[in-house]
């Protein structure tokens, strides 16, 4: 649990609703929401909670980084994480999901999700009209000119800070546009002015990322208990990994598509023609002892790069799957040695000739955490 005060709307939230994860923010939903007068029940049957407040409606499944606010859904950036029957969810993305704010002041963490959002502005000869939906309270600000007015509980859907129109001493109008790091483009005719900006901005624009499933074609690779085969895991992670990767803006680079054979040199000279930044072997691991367990992540010796890509993907995947921590180890596997001057590694997620964690790896959720576990840790790389 943090020491850190949470205040939502200007409301305490209870304590022990705040948690870090890999320096991430995260609250229960329930003490988040009841402090502003929502209500938050937990629905067995579909595994999600379901939130009302005021007019909005927030469904919120136990795992995975999806929700849906007011019939729309939204991907998360962060995993939502369960800590004993608790759900725990990303204030970063909740407030940018209601469209508002995270702001730290001390000791004080102020998570603020308008009531109301501005629609419009009109313009007349002797008027000037905002609209707004929802519960916003217009209110003079205090020690400024009454000619200012703060709209209490109130956002919008625009990527702006300020927004101001001014009279130059020629006689013309100024407008000027602050806008959150986006570029803007205007575009002029002949009787209007369209400002338009991109889209969210997206935390791995521009990085090339080759994903590497392990084995493939006449070579299965481990063979659990029950038959599951080491290369059909592994490339059901790499595709559940790949949509986030590029939802971020990274490039993903399939090195082993599909279930073809591609030999280890195949696999280098492949990241290295794609002039990947990172390169990440995703495989399942094999032991004669049946009761060998654990995760393990391996970086080639010497490799710096790698070295701090393989730290961060072990510490996702032990906090996502809660397996033994066999370590982050040197290896001098083909795949990474080859690639000296990027981070490559090679994650042994676990074993599946131990009859339970095969069980437990080879459940659909576990396949989405792992995918997710490793999403966190490139991120974090890069971050």
């Amino acid at each position: 649990m943090s020491r850190t005060m949470l205040m939502v709307n200007g409301q305490v939230v209870e304590q022990g609703a705040l948690m870090y994860f890999a320096q991430s923010p995260y609250a229960q939903l329930r003490p988040v929401f009841q402090a502003i007068g929502g209500t938050v029940v937990w629905q067995n049957a579909e595994a999600q909670a379901v939130v009302t407040w005021l007019s909005n409606l927030l469904i919120v499944p136990a795992t995975g980084r999806h929700i849906t606010l007011n019939g729309q859904q939204w991907t998360f950036a962060e995993a939502h994480r369960t800590v004993e029957g608790r759900l725990w969810v990303s204030l970063d993305d909740l407030a940018r999901a209601f469209l508002g704010s995270l702001r730290t002041e001390g000791e004080v963490l102020h998570l603020y999700l308008p009531v109301g959002l501005l629609t419009g502005i009109s313009i007349a000869r002797e008027s000037l009209v905002l609209h707004w939906s929802g519960q916003v309270k217009a209110a003079p600000l205090e020690g400024t000119a009454p000619s200012a007015r703060s709209l209490q509980g109130s956002s919008w859907v625009m990527p702006l800070r300020r927004l101001i129109i001014e009279q130059a001493p020629e006689g013309h109008l100024i407008v000027k546009l602050e806008a959150e790091g986006r570029e803007l483009d205007f575009n002029a005719g002949e009787q209007g002015l369209r400002v338009s900006w991109p889209g969210p901005l997206q935390k791995l624009r521009g990085v090339i990322i080759a994903l590497d499933a392990g084995h493939g074609g006449k070579q299965p690779g481990a063979v659990g208990t029950t038959g599951v085969l080491e290369k059909a895991l592994a490339r059901q992670v790499v595709d559940l990994l790949s949509v986030p990767l590029r939802a971020a803006g990274a490039e993903v680079v399939d090195i082993r598509q599909g279930d073809e054979h591609v030999s280890l040199n195949d696999r280098v000279n492949r990241s290295r023609m794609s002039r990947a930044d990172i390169f990440v072997s995703v495989h399942y691991n094999a032991h004669e002892r049946r009761t060998a367990n654990g995760t393990e992540t391996f970086h080639a010796a010497g490799n710096v790069l790698g070295a701090r890509l393989a730290a961060l993907v072990q510490e996702e995947l032990l906090g996502a799957l809660q397996l033994r921590d066999r370590g982050v180890k040197v290896a001098a596997f083909h795949v990474l040695r080859g690639q000296p001057s990027i981070a490559a590694v090679l994650a042994e997620i676990g074993f599946l000739t131990n009859p339970e964690e095969e069980e437990f790896l080879i459940r659909p959720a576990t396949l989405q955490k792992t995918a997710e576990a490793l999403y966190r840790a490139i991120v974090r790389y890069f971050s």
